[in-house]
């Protein structure tokens, strides 16, 4: 069944990633929409941001359908469990889906031409693809976080309201933020280091790798508060899972996770830092800052130690973005046109992605040799195939 795994979790993984892609971007893109009534820079954007959420979100649900028939041929057991048990909220996810696609797809191709006729109804279609996306994806969350902190319930509903899934649908709604704003200020710094200096829209990428910048920053330090309040829901409901996390091989995942997270950390503070401001920078602080950011990767076996630790971080963090934060929104940055901070913007966007797979892997594998926890492990799944299937 480890290769079952494997190919189930390949598939899940790339999906999760394209379609919290496509989330993130879809949110934004009413909000920017709204925004370029003053700045016509953001409505350029929120087309932008549509168009690349329509690549993203049709490729995440092509392989959703691998995924769904591959869970369906390797893990007959669980499918059949769950779709007995989530009958009637995954038959609202199903009219969600679709409305939410009748929503989305007009508010793109028709682009020009709503917003000729009202703009502000034009951003009321994009809001409602938004939030109807946020509500089928929280009724999946519910799901998945069931599979992994399992309750007792007289219906779908009831079982929805595990001990993890409001925590899982705050983690991963910011984890959606993070990735797109690292993804927008990526896309930016790559098209202008392709034609630096070339093109009459520099103003414009620069003004992407602002935004987007700020959006990842300011989502990614929520990260650790919403992950913590997910992990005590996780220790409380099914305190083994945590515990097995930190024992054998399994611990190298989550130190690749901190590790990552110590890379966001500090290729942003390297191009917030190219910001002129009068007060000058503190060398001190900067030294306290990376130290800090290496001994939370140290501790991440640690979970008591390293939380003090990355209390530290964020209260750092915290404080240099309200002291950079006014020049950064407020100024024209002509610093950050250069090929340095281009480079490290598209680091940051693949230390994201890369970031947002890590994670979405500690969970699959939390759950360890059970498919639902606790009540079908992979031996059942085995056993089950074959007798159904001689």
């Amino acid at each position: 069944m480890t290769s079952s795994s494997f190919w189930i979790g390949f598939f899940s993984l790339a999906h999760i990633t394209l379609a919290s892609l496509g989330v993130g971007f879809m949110v934004l893109a009413p909000i920017a929409e709204g925004l370029g009534r003053s700045r016509p820079y953001f409505t350029d954007f929120a087309y932008l941001a549509t168009r690349f959420t329509l690549v993203t979100y049709t490729t995440s649900i092509v392989l959703a359908v691998f995924m769904l028939e591959l869970f369906i041929g390797l893990f007959p057991l669980t499918n059949s469990y769950l779709f007995n048990h989530f009958r009637y909220p995954l038959h609202l996810a199903l009219i969600v889906f679709f409305i939410q696609v009748l929503c989305l797809y007009p508010y793109y191709h028709f682009w020009d031409r709503l917003r000729s006729k009202s703009i502000t109804w034009h951003i009321t279609l994009g809001t409602v693809a938004a939030v109807l996306i946020l509500i089928w994806g929280g009724i999946l969350d519910g799901i998945g976080s069931f599979m992994m902190t399992p309750v007792q319930g007289d219906n779908g509903w009831a079982r929805l309201w595990n001990p993890t899934w409001v925590p899982l649908m705050v983690h991963r709604f910011f984890g959606n933020l993070v990735i797109a704003g690292y993804v927008m200020a990526a896309y930016a710094g790559w098209r202008l280091w392709n034609h630096s200096g070339q093109t009459k829209n520099d103003a414009y990428y620069l003004t992407l790798i602002k935004t987007g910048m700020a959006i990842g920053i300011v989502s990614l330090m929520i990260q650790p508060v919403s992950g913590f309040v997910f992990a005590q829901h996780i220790q409380n409901a099914q305190p083994d899972i945590l515990q097995n996390l930190y024992e054998g091989q399994t611990v190298l995942l989550v130190i690749g996770q901190f590790t990552l997270l110590a890379l966001l950390l500090l290729g942003s503070h390297l191009i917030f830092r190219s910001v002129h401001l009068e007060r000058g920078h503190s060398y001190r602080a900067e030294v306290f800052y990376v130290l800090t950011i290496v001994l939370m990767v140290v501790l991440a076996p640690y979970p008591l130690y390293r939380r003090i630790v990355n209390f530290i971080v964020l209260f750092q963090t915290g404080w240099y973005l309200r002291y950079v934060f006014p020049v950064w929104m407020r100024g024209s940055t002509p610093s950050l046109n250069k090929p340095f901070i281009h480079f490290i913007a598209m680091a940051l966007g693949l230390a994201a992605l890369v970031l947002y797979l890590t994670m979405g892997t500690i969970r699959e594998v939390a759950r360890g040799p059970d498919t639902i926890h606790g009540i079908i492990n992979n031996q059942m799944e085995s056993t089950f195939r074959s007798q159904t299937f001689p």
